[in-house]
Formats: structure tokens, sequence, C-alpha cells
């Protein structure tokens, strides 16, 4: 009997999900049960950020999870509370979430996995589609 080794080139899309800019995710779609980061911070930006700044401050993170059903607060509790948020994902702690900077510095700690991803868009803008 032969034994078959397979090796594999394809990119996963976890791997396309959180760093879309490889070249073997060029061809890549948005999955909806493995949202890319690019899609969640688009969508951050468009249905969190109040004031416009390019920047989730900490009171408009916790005026979004605050405006969350109880279930969905508690939901959430997976990715963490206010304070656990912001230490995974402002890099540069200045209190506030930069799109542009931090996100772009934080890959491997906000928003990591796919299911946190898909919990966070789910519950904050489950109809986003930017």
């Amino acid at each position: 009997m032969a034994t078959v080794v397979i090796t594999s080139t394809e990119t996963t899309n976890e791997e396309c999900a959180n760093n879309p800019e490889s070249n073997n995710c060029a061809a890549a779609v948005e999955d909806p049960k493995c949202p890319s980061r690019p899609h969640i911070i688009r969508c951050s930006a468009e249905y969190l950020d109040l004031n416009k700044n390019n920047k989730l401050d900490r009171e408009e993170l916790e005026h979004a999870i605050n405006g969350l059903s109880w279930l969905t607060r508690g939901v959430l509790k997976i990715i963490g509370s206010v304070d656990v948020i912001m230490k995974k994902c402002d890099y540069d702690r200045d209190g506030a979430i930069s799109i542009d900077y931090d996100m772009e510095k934080n890959y491997e700690t906000c928003l990591a996995s796919c299911f946190k991803r898909r919990a966070f868009k789910g519950a904050f803008f489950p109809d986003c589609n930017l």
C-alpha cells in the first residue's frame, strides 16, 4: 500500500480574514461565518465612531455596549469588558482605538479570531455590508 502525502498551499479563511493583504487572499470573498478584520474595521468606523474622528473612544465603546440587550452583553463578555477591549486594541495606549493606526498594529491581539469578529459584528452591526 502506498502512502500519499498531500501538501496544501491554500490559505484558510481564518488566515485571509486576519491578513487579507496576503497574496494568497486576493480572490477571497467575505465569509459571513468569518468576517475579515478590514470588514469589521470599516463597519466599526461607520456604526460605532459617533463623532467620526476615525477613533473609537472609550465612551463610544461603552455607549455601544450599553445599548445592547442584556443577553447580547452577556455574549460579548467572551470578547471582554471595555477595559479588556481597550487593552487588546488600543495599541498606543492613548485612550482611543484608532482606525488608521491601532487597528493596523494590533493584528494579533484585537479581534484576532473568526469567533470574536463574528460575535462583534453580530452584536453591533449585523447588517453591515461595507
